[in-house]
């Protein structure tokens, strides 16, 4: 079983509330993308290592998260093991739909992986290696913006390993008018070290810019259940955090509750 390593870009969008024709999330995300684990990962390309995957390989997805803030570490986004394949019917884009094994595939919280990025390797279709950096100062992005294949996953395993065994701090705020604070607040967090639940990166990017003006049950239980889950959850101050009828208020109940609230 071969693996693979692919990009995929998050950002967080600065919605206006107020203005009814600007966009409440940066790109209509299908609805089967995936909630509590991913469905699918997608590619353009219809040749190379793309062509050369195949049911059972695992596609490691990478993200760097950009804001209009800053932007953070590069991060492992997801693990996609695939269970089939399909060729897209896209008018000008083609590629292939892998289907990710429902069991066996995930969403990674948000932690800083640029140390094990040097540590990966790729192979081309002759088996020559090369590293996927070519130094620590080489953007992610560009580096994986074709997919290549790994001469060995074994660095991401064991980062995989270390994720599940550390816990994960909450951090919860409001979108209105705390985006800022929360994305300094998750800055000082990964710095350190720490993995981190932050809506920005842990939901689905369809609901991140638009959570408070959901009313669903599975979205609410999915993140309580994330509260209960956190070893701390972090209360980002601003004007509205906490205010009642928002949902900030509904994240720091729970967090009292637990006895986990801090900030």
């Amino acid at each position: 079983m071969a693996s693979f390593a692919h990009y995929t870009t998050r950002s967080v969008e600065m919605v206006n509330f107020i203005d009814e024709d600007d966009p409440w999330f940066a790109e209509n995300q299908p609805d089967d993308q995936g909630f509590t684990r991913p469905t699918y990962h997608v590619t353009r390309s219809k040749t190379g290592p793309a062509a050369r995957v195949a049911p059972k390989d695992t596609i490691w997805l990478f993200s760097q998260l950009k804001s209009p803030f800053g932007t953070l570490p590069p991060a492992l986004d997801a693990k996609i093991v695939v269970s089939s394949i399909a060729k897209r019917a896209v008018a000008g884009n083609g590629g292939f739909r892998y289907e990710a094994h429902p069991e066996l595939s995930r969403w990674f919280p948000l932690r800083d992986v640029s140390t094990t990025l040097l540590e990966l390797n790729t192979i081309d279709f002759r088996r020559n290696n090369s590293p996927l950096l070519k130094g620590p100062s080489q953007h992610i992005g560009r580096a994986l913006q074709n997919m290549r294949e790994l001469k060995s996953d074994e660095p991401l395993l064991r980062f995989e390993k270390e994720c599940d065994g550390l816990p994960y701090d909450f951090v919860s705020y409001r979108i209105l008018d705390g985006t800022q604070y929360a994305f300094l607040q998750v800055c000082a967090l990964v710095g350190s070290g720490k993995c981190v639940w932050w809506d920005r990166w842990s939901l689905p990017r369809r609901l991140a810019e638009r959570r408070e003006f959901l009313s669903n049950n599975s979205l609410d239980k999915h993140i309580m259940d994330s509260i209960g889950g956190s070893e701390s959850v972090w209360g980002v101050e601003s004007d509205g955090y906490g205010k009642e009828g928002t949902y900030s208020a509904k994240e720091k109940a729970e967090a009292k509750r637990l006895g986990k609230l801090t900030g």
